[in-house]
């Protein structure tokens, strides 16, 4: 058991940092696309749309990328456990609070195998129907894909977060 944790937690950590890496660039393009259309949109609005420098499908762009972000981020978020601001839960034995914290974790490795069965159907789904994003044309089964393997992380991460959380950092209200 003592060698599955210790390779559990070396496969954690290379994913949590996978993941800090794709959402800070997925969160950076996202700035730019935004960003430059906004600008863009100011400059059709002043020259009464003789120049249109907007960016095709930007809104499609920044949709995908908030779902891969937010997951990414999840993922990284366990890193050393959750934050929590419970009333409650802080005020609870040490023994008893580990025991919510893995409780906890254990649902989020749950919650994370269900999303990733979800998702994985919906990209096997996608790839038969060769459905494409409605303005990029892009392949939905590469989005549906990514995601499939975010949540299967989440579930890596959070499984190791079960395994071996030490306490609920509670900050009491």
């Amino acid at each position: 058991m003592n060698m599955f944790v210790s390779a559990l937690r070396r496969l954690a950590e290379g994913i949590e940092a996978a993941c800090i890496a794709l959402a800070g660039i997925g969160l950076a393009y996202m700035v730019f696309v935004v960003g430059f259309n906004v600008l863009a949109r100011l400059i059709f609005d002043l020259t009464d749309t003789a120049i249109n420098l907007m960016l095709p499908g930007a809104i499609e762009q920044v949709s995908y990328l908030l779902g891969m972000i937010a997951l990414a981020a999840l993922t990284a978020s366990m890193r050393g456990g959750m934050i929590a601001v419970d009333i409650l839960v802080g005020r609870l034995p040490q023994p008893l609070q580990l025991a919510i914290a893995r409780l906890w974790f254990a649902a989020i490795v749950l919650l994370a195998a269900i999303l990733c069965r979800l998702f994985y159907h919906e990209t096997l789904a996608s790839l038969a129907r060769q459905e494409e994003t409605q303005d990029l044309r892009l392949p939905m089964y590469l989005i549906y894909g990514l995601y499939t393997l975010e949540c299967a992380a989440l579930a890596v991460v959070a499984l190791r977060e079960t395994l071996t959380s030490r306490s609920q950092k509670a900050e009491l209200l």
